[in-house]
């Protein structure tokens, strides 16, 4: 045929369809690669199992977490002595006399320290930031030595 006779034009008008039509193809197409991208994602079931065992290992208590436990000092307790008349300022309930070093201010809200009073103990704690003393140990932990 000759280029004369064909007459098509590469320009069609596009039909619009209804907006609801393409509103529901839209959100289709948009679910199904939410869904995809979902697998593709997520965690295989091998490292899912791993995540869980490590879940049912956490320590029920503070005191039994090794993370915040990370500091420790072996001496003797000693009761904090309380300032006169209510003035002046102290850190920690207690005092760690230790043999050739400096003593450790204590405090705790886990163990109550007045049950290791004039006693030998390792304490293990984290190391808070204190004004006055050198150091000061929130404690976790006593063993008696």
């Amino acid at each position: 045929m000759p280029p004369e006779e064909r007459k098509e034009t590469f320009i069609h008008k596009f039909s619009s369809g209804s907006p609801f039509k393409i509103l529901m193809a839209v959100l289709i197409v948009a679910v199904t690669f939410g869904i995809g991208t979902g697998y593709m994602l997520a965690p295989n079931a091998s490292s899912n199992g791993n995540r869980i065992a490590l879940i049912e290992k956490e320590p029920e208590t503070a005191a039994q977490d090794d993370r915040l436990c990370r500091d420790f000092a072996e001496g003797k307790v000693t009761p904090r002595p309380t300032p006169k008349n209510g003035q002046g300022y102290t850190e920690g309930t207690h005092t760690l006399v230790r043999d050739g070093a400096n003593p450790v201010a204590l405090t705790s809200s886990v163990v109550d320290l007045s049950k290791y009073e004039n006693k030998t103990v390792k304490v293990t704690g984290e190391t808070q930031k204190a004004l006055k003393e050198g150091w000061l140990i929130d404690v976790c932990r006593v063993e008696e030595k």
